[in-house]
C-alpha cells in the first residue's frame, strides 16, 4: 500500500483553538502535493477531497535584540507593519513589546520582500501548509495489514486576532491605562535611584552548574532570599518591585526601570526572607535592588481635549529604538508640579520639514502618547497612535488631553 502521508512524518502537533482540538502539519514548501499525498489505485477519487493551502510562511528564530519593528523593516520593508507580525503570533507572543530568544515568530510569505524571503528559504525557512478534507462519507476501511489511505490535517491556528486588533492597532487614549503599562513603566528618580532600597541576596534553589552571582538570572515563580527596603518589616503577602537604573538625565534625575514584582512567601526567625519572583518586565538577577510595590490606580477611561496646555520636551526614549513607534515608552519634561496626571494626553509636534530643499513647513503632529507615570522629576507616557516616523528626543510636546 502507497497511502500514506511520508512528510507528515517530520512534525505533527495537535493545538486546542476555539473550543475545539485542531491539528495540523507544516512540510517544506519545495515539495509539492504529489510528492506529498498518495492515494491508492483502488481508492475512489471522490472518497476524499485534498487541498493544497500553497500559503508559503518565513519563520524567524527570535535573536537577543530582535524587535517586531525591525522584523517588519527587514522582512515587510516597512516597519510600521509590526502588529501584522504581532497578530500572526499571538499564540507566542503575549505582549508585542516583549519577544525572547528562541521564540519562533511566522510571518506571511506572499508578504515578504523577495529578497528576504530567498534568503529565507536558502536556510531552510520558509514552510507551506496542507490540508485533506475528508468528503462527508468515510473512505472504506484499508486492506488488513496495511495503514490508513488518507491522514486527515485540519488548516492551522486561525489567523484571526480580532481581539487584538482593538488593543494594539486601535490603542489610543480613550482606551484607558492599562495595569501592565504602568507596572513596567520606566520612570525618572532621584540621582543614584530610591533612597534606602532594598536587595535580592540569595537563591532558595542552588543551581545544578556553580555560576559567578552576578550571572544568577530568575525565572517567574522562583524563590530568593531578600533584604527588604530600610524601615521596611518583611510581611508575608507584601509585594516589592525590582527594578536597575538606566540612564542620568542631566539635572532632571536617573532613569528606573523596573524588571519584576516579588511577593513575600517566608518569613521566619532566624534566616532571611524569602520572596517569590511574581512578575516578570526583564531580567531579574542576584543583588538587583527593590523597593514597596504600590497597587496601581488605573483612571477612568476617557481624556478631554485641551487646547493651550502645557509644554516640553521628549527627555529619553527607552531602549533607544531606531525609530520610535506604538507601544514605546518615552520620558517627558513635563511633571507632577506641572498637574500631570496617569491617562494624560501628550501630542508630539514635529517643527521639521524632513527635506533640505525646503525652506519651511508649518508643524504636524507626529503622534500621541498618554501618561503611564508620573513624578516629581518627570512624566512617562506610552505611544498609542503615529502618523509620522520621527519621534525622537529634544522633540516639542504638548498637553492635548486631560482625565476628568
Amino acid at each position: 500500500m502507497t497511502g500514506h502521508l511520508s512528510a507528515f512524518s517530520r512534525i505533527a502537533a495537535r493545538f486546542a483553538f476555539g473550543g475545539a482540538a485542531v491539528a495540523f502539519s507544516i512540510v517544506s514548501a519545495s515539495e509539492s502535493l504529489a510528492q506529498v499525498i498518495t492515494v491508492p489505485d483502488t481508492a475512489r477519487v471522490d472518497s476524499a477531497i485534498a487541498r493544497a493551502d500553497t500559503t508559503q510562511e518565513v519563520t524567524h528564530t527570535v535573536k537577543k535584540g530582535d524587535t517586531l519593528w525591525d522584523l517588519a523593516q527587514y522582512y515587510l520593508k516597512d516597519p510600521f507593519r509590526w502588529p501584522e507580525i504581532f497578530r500572526r503570533n499571538t499564540d507566542v507572543v503575549e505582549n508585542p513589546h516583549w519577544i525572547y530568544p528562541g521564540e519562533i515568530i511566522r510571518i506571511w510569505g506572499d508578504q515578504v520582500r523577495p529578497d528576504a524571503l530567498a534568503r529565507a528559504d536558502s536556510a531552510g525557512n520558509v514552510v507551506s501548509h496542507v490540508v485533506t478534507i475528508p468528503a462527508p462519507t468515510p473512505p472504506p476501511p484499508p486492506a488488513q495489514g496495511g495503514g490508513p489511505d488518507l491522514t486527515v490535517f485540519a488548516s492551522p491556528l486561525s489567523r484571526a486576532a480580532a481581539e487584538m486588533d482593538a488593543q494594539v492597532i486601535n490603542r489610543s487614549a480613550t482606551s484607558g491605562v492599562r495595569r501592565g503599562e504602568v507596572e513596567a513603566a520606566p520612570y525618572i528618580d532621584r540621582r543614584g535611584g530610591p533612597a534606602g532600597a532594598g536587595r535580592l541576596t540569595a537563591s532558595v534553589d542552588r543551581f545544578g552548574i556553580q555560576t559567578e552571582s552576578a550571572d544568577a538570572r530568575f525565572q517567574l515563580n522562583d524563590k530568593i532570599y531578600f533584604e527588604p527596603p530600610r524601615g521596611f518589616v518583611a510581611r508575608v503577602g507584601d509585594r516589592y518591585l525590582t527594578y536597575v537604573l538606566g540612564d542620568q538625565l542631566g539635572d532632571v534625575g536617573q532613569v528606573v526601570v523596573p524588571t519584576g514584582i516579588v511577593r513575600v512567601e517566608s518569613v521566619a526567625a532566624g534566616v532571611p526572607a524569602q520572596v517569590r519572583l511574581v512578575r516578570q518586565f526583564g531580567e531579574v538577577r542576584l543583588n538587583q535592588r527593590l523597593i514597596q510595590f504600590s497597587d496601581v490606580i488605573l483612571p477612568p477611561t476617557g481624556t478631554n481635549p485641551i487646547a493651550g496646555g502645557a509644554s516640553g520636551k521628549v527627555l529619553y526614549v527607552h531602549q533607544d529604538p531606531v525609530l520610535p513607534s506604538i507601544g514605546h515608552y518615552v520620558v517627558l519634561s513635563p511633571s507632577a508640579g506641572n498637574g500631570i496626571k496617569v491617562g494624560d494626553e501628550f501630542s508630539f509636534i514635529d517643527g521639521s520639514t524632513g527635506r533640505r530643499d525646503v525652506g519651511s513647513a508649518p508643524p504636524v503632529t507626529a503622534g500621541v502618547a498618554q501618561a503611564v507615570r508620573v513624578t516629581p522629576y518627570a512624566t512617562t507616557a506610552i505611544i498609542v497612535s503615529q502618523t509620522q516616523p520621527t519621534i525622537r528626543e529634544g522633540m516639542t510636546v504638548r498637553l492635548t488631553g486631560k482625565m476628568p
